[in-house]
């Protein structure tokens, strides 16, 4: 059991990077392998993401005042990060919710200063603990969900059943240092 946790652990470690990675990699290899998102799917996510922050950067001073992140799954777009004002944070949505192919925006935008590197860190370490303990439950296909995690709040992104859902909800929010679970989830029927 030691050994299936460090595994699960040690992968979840490999697989966890920042957006910009995430961005040039999502729809590729494994990923696109474990992915209940047809591949089509999954690109166009990913065209939707790389075209959301270009919109984004080339808002100044917006993008600079800022830092900011999209994670679409199925064209549904979460926009999360931090803005200093409330005009910036609405400004982000309207920008994001324009891209070609966006459904949806969900914006968890918070106000106040970017994140410093050590909040980051964090942050990464709290998203591969939490990426570890659902890979490693029986009960749940742990690479069906996507893990982001901002400011200690734990965003889990995917298609999933209810069960897998709830399953996910539960152990996530027993982790320490998880100050609070938002789902983005897209609920599916189990299969027979």
């Amino acid at each position: 059991m030691k050994a299936r946790l460090l595994l699960c652990f040690g992968t979840a470690v490999l697989l966890q990077g920042c957006a910009g990675v995430m961005v040039a990699g999502a729809g590729t290899g494994v990923g696109a392998a474990v992915d209940r998102r047809p591949v089509s799917t999954q690109v166009s996510d990913q065209a939707i993401d790389m075209r959301a922050l270009h919109r984004l950067g080339e808002t100044k001073p917006l993008w600079d005042d800022s830092r900011l992140a999209v994670v679409t799954t199925n064209a549904k777009t979460l926009l999360i990060g931090q803005t200093p004002t409330e005009e910036y944070r609405r400004q982000a949505e309207e920008i994001v919710r324009g891209v070609p192919g966006v459904a949806e925006v969900y914006n968890e935008v918070r106000l106040g200063q970017p994140l410093s590197l050590a909040a980051r860190s964090q942050d990464t370490w709290l998203t591969s603990k939490v990426k570890s303990t659902l890979l490693a439950e029986k009960n749940i296909d742990g690479t069906k969900i996507k893990v982001v995690t901002e400011n200690s709040e734990v965003f889990l992104i995917g298609l999933v059943t209810q069960k897998e859902a709830d399953i996910a909800v539960q152990l996530t929010r027993s982790i320490s240092g998880v100050a609070r679970v938002i789902t983005v989830f897209e609920f599916i029927q189990a299969a027979p």
